[in-house]
């Protein structure tokens, strides 16, 4: 693929995307235009024609360079909010119940299945207990050392 433009802050694979993103940016007084590099194409060895290769994209580029960063950022939060609206909206499909076992007491209780991946208060003790959502990994998350104080 082409080197991007600085001014380049989004790529999509469709028009229509792209046409969304620019109204987006647009409703913000960030003005964007929807630029489409010309496709790479590929000379034939047999018959020396021109063939046009790989995909169309569509670069959504803004046309003031002063407002390249607060495009990013709205995208960015954009993305994150559409991600996080995904997973809620996940769990809130989820049917049946799940069984989660308290850190602090031991006891099992069951939840219904919306409530995985929220932490509760356990029905036994009353200290916060955490849900498990089976697809959360955070087997690669660094929680820090162990509190000296507390041990914990």
């Amino acid at each position: 693929m082409a080197e991007q433009q600085p001014a380049t802050v989004f790529v999509a694979e469709t028009l229509q995307v792209a046409d969304t993103v620019v109204r987006l940016l647009s409703e913000v007084g960030i003005p964007a235009e929807i630029i489409t590099p010309p496709p790479p194409t590929e000379s034939q060895p047999i018959t020396g024609m021109t063939a046009a290769s790989g995909s169309e994209v569509f670069e959504v580029r803004v046309t003031e360079a002063g407002k390249v960063a607060a495009a990013r950022e709205l995208l960015e939060s954009t993305a994150a909010a559409l991600a996080v609206q995904a997973v809620r909206q996940k769990r809130a499909s989820r049917s049946g119940v799940v069984t989660a076992t308290c850190e602090e007491c031991g006891k099992s209780s069951e939840w219904p299945a919306t409530a995985m991946g929220t932490t509760e208060y356990c029905p036994h003790c009353g200290a916060y207990m955490d849900i498990p959502d089976p697809d959360e990994d955070w087997s690669g998350v660094d929680f820090g050392k162990p509190d000296e104080l507390t041990g914990e």
